[in-house]
């Protein structure tokens, strides 16, 4: 609700694609910014009170929104400001919560917890738009933002009651415990080439969710303050909620790289088909379409990364997986609202497109052993023949 409310609001405001670049932005660059100690907390500190204190810090910042547009109004600059604030709690609560996900679920349910886990989310996006969308046309901002604030205590009340195991990480040096997951990733192939492939993804492909607004007004002629605008969004949330639960069900035991290319070439394929269209009843089904395809590809990759990596490390790999989406998708959307204002939206669509099909080509996915917090020791040296000894290789690898 707060997400499809923000960009519309922004969009009202300035009509600029630039300035939704800008609000994409400040939502998403504090991932990139405190992901690696939000990792690296997660893998010490107690994982219940890191989850408590971000979900409270958000609700504050939701509230302080919902005041500053009680009269619909707010100057950008400041909404950027508080939007930016807001989301520095999400830089924590992502990788702590995605580190949690497949402790409480155990190891041997690791991809169904992830494909249940991103279905949930994407259910939220079917909900939440046509209800915000309707929200936002019936009685306006503020009204949404606090509404948003509210549903914080739900989660709240889930985290307290909830039992969380201990964190299983070493206490190590300030460089192992903020860069550890970097150089895991970075001489590990069976986790660093997915973390790769969602960065070349949200960078090149993705550009075009800070964009959904301007595309309803000028492609479709709809108005982003309308419920049909959040119908639109919500179409847009079911295809990614199917996708999500394709990947855990239908795909379970397809080869995981060969449905990372389907994802990738579906992706490819339907946004170009959404760039052409003009009618809005199409543009629908296009939309759901690319948000199928688009989520295909998150949850794969994630699957393979959360597959290859023990509790003890699984923090600090999951703060790389924030950034490699949300340390990118700002700076890919910042980008875009500047080549939009020169070029046109269908620009944007059509180069993603192109970009989702080349990484369909030329993305590999090598095999390899789990890894945990003993991989850290004497990560420098690497002797042939020595590098995997002792390591416990995954039984039943898709990969």
């Amino acid at each position: 609700m707060q997400s499809i409310a923000q960009g519309v609001l922004a969009w009202e405001l300035t009509e600029s694609s630039q300035y939704l670049g800008l609000i994409v932005f400040a939502g998403l660059v504090p991932l990139g910014l405190l992901s690696l100690v939000g990792g690296s907390l997660a893998d010490t500190a107690d994982r219940r009170k890191l989850l408590l204190g971000t979900q409270i810090w958000q609700m504050l910042g939701s509230l302080t929104l919902a005041a500053l547009v009680i009269d619909d109004e707010i100057a950008p600059g400041l909404l950027l400001v508080v939007v930016f604030i807001t989301a520095l709690g999400q830089g924590i609560y992502a990788p702590t919560f995605g580190s949690v996900v497949p402790s409480l679920a155990g190891t041997e349910n690791i991809g169904a917890a992830i494909s249940l886990n991103s279905s949930q989310i994407q259910a939220a996006r079917v909900v939440g738009p046509a209800i915000g969308g309707w929200l936002t046309s019936q009685v306006g901002f503020a009204e949404v933002f606090a509404i948003n604030a509210l549903t914080y205590l739900a989660v709240i009340f889930a985290v307290y009651i909830t039992e969380f195991p201990e964190s299983a990480g070493r206490v190590r040096s300030l460089s192992d415990r903020l860069l550890g997951g970097l150089r895991l990733a970075s001489r590990f192939k069976q986790v660093g080439r997915p973390l790769l492939a969602m960065f070349l993804f949200a960078f090149f492909c993705l550009p075009f969710i800070g964009q959904l607004p301007a595309y309803a007004e000028l492609r479709l002629g709809i108005d982003a303050v309308s419920s049909s605008y959040g119908w639109f969004y919500a179409c847009f949330g079911l295809g990614a909620f199917s996708g999500a639960f394709m990947v855990g069900t239908f795909f379970r035991a397809t080869h995981r790289p060969t449905v990372a290319r389907i994802a990738l070439v579906g992706f490819g394929a339907s946004q170009a088909f959404l760039a052409a269209v003009t009618s809005l009843f199409v543009a629908y089904f296009a939309v759901f379409l690319v948000g199928l395809f688009y989520f295909m590809f998150p949850v794969t990759m994630a699957t393979m990364w959360q597959e290859h990596v023990t509790d003890a490390v699984r923090g600090r790999i999951a703060a790389i997986w924030v950034l490699s989406f949300g340390g990118t998708v700002p700076f890919s959307n910042l980008a875009a609202g500047f080549i939009v204002e020169r070029t046109s939206l269908q620009t944007i669509m059509f180069a993603s497109a192109i970009a989702a099909l080349i990484l369909a080509i030329g993305v590999r996915f090598p095999r390899g052993p789990v890894i945990g917090d003993e991989d850290l020791d004497g990560l420098t040296f690497n002797f042939p023949g020595k590098r995997f000894r002792g390591r416990r290789w995954l039984a039943g690898n898709q990969n």
